[in-house]
């Protein structure tokens, strides 16, 4: 009878012992033996990130696309390891999307008169996108002052729901703009249709995110998104001015 004890490796990731024929770490949660890092390895760990269930970058898009006052609820909760954090996912997206336009050339921002401002934005677009999450959680918070979330949790609602709407830009708004671009008129009317998509999903996510009268929600969450487009607006056109 052989009583002598497992034997045992240590994980490439954290160093904890791993009894022979466990596939993963127990303390960190890594494949284990790890294999040497190929193309095809790559590839997977690409594939699994994308298409995986549990926490994969489609899953999360798709949450979001029906549900993302509660993806923010949930997070805010407690449920933080079911999801993407809410600032990677909005740092991704924007520099995907940010990507996008540079490669499209795309005019994301639009002046009457050209200015050197202006081509700084258009070329550093991500900026602007940043800007507006903060803003966009401080009018939240505005609007929902007698609702018990903070500043901060409301942060997560904006990241959340501005990552998505910048892959909006870059996956609807600007393929469209690239196949309609000699068609100006068709264009000025799709391109106002788009304005009414930040508003109404940010109404959406409210709906869902906040406790109570849910058509009070979205309205707050509608008078939000509006503020937070005037507050941007404004800002640019002081910065602007004075540049």
């Amino acid at each position: 009878m052989d009583t002598s004890a497992p034997s045992s490796e240590a994980c490439a990731n954290c160093s904890a012992s791993i009894t022979h024929g466990q596939n993963y770490c127990p303390i960190c949660g890594q494949r284990t033996p790890t294999p040497r890092l190929t193309l095809y390895e790559i590839g997977m760990e690409f594939v699994h990130a994308l298409a995986h269930v549990d926490r994969s970058a489609l899953s999360l898009i798709w949450q979001l696309s029906i549900r993302p006052g509660v993806v923010a609820a949930d997070y805010v909760a407690g449920k933080r390891k079911r999801y993407f954090g809410p600032f990677a996912f909005l740092v991704v997206t924007v520099a995907f999307t940010s990507a996008v336009i540079a490669v499209s050339g795309f005019q994301a921002v639009t002046s009457d008169a050209p200015n050197g401002f202006a081509s700084f934005l258009q070329h550093h677009i991500n900026l602007l996108f940043f800007v507006d999450v903060p803003l966009l959680a401080a009018a939240c918070r505005l609007m929902g002052m007698r609702e018990p979330f903070n500043y901060a949790e409301y942060l997560v609602l904006a990241s959340y729901t501005a990552g998505l709407h910048s892959l909006f830009y870059a996956l609807v708004v600007i393929p469209v703009w690239y196949v309609l671009r000699s068609d100006t008129v068709l264009l000025t009317r799709l391109f106002y249709a788009s304005l009414l998509f930040g508003p109404l999903y940010l109404a959406y996510g409210m709906y869902q995110f906040l406790p109570g009268r849910r058509f009070s929600s979205a309205i707050k969450g509608l008078f939000a998104s509006l503020l937070t487009q005037a507050a941007t607006e404004g800002l640019v056109l002081l910065v602007g001015f004075y540049s």
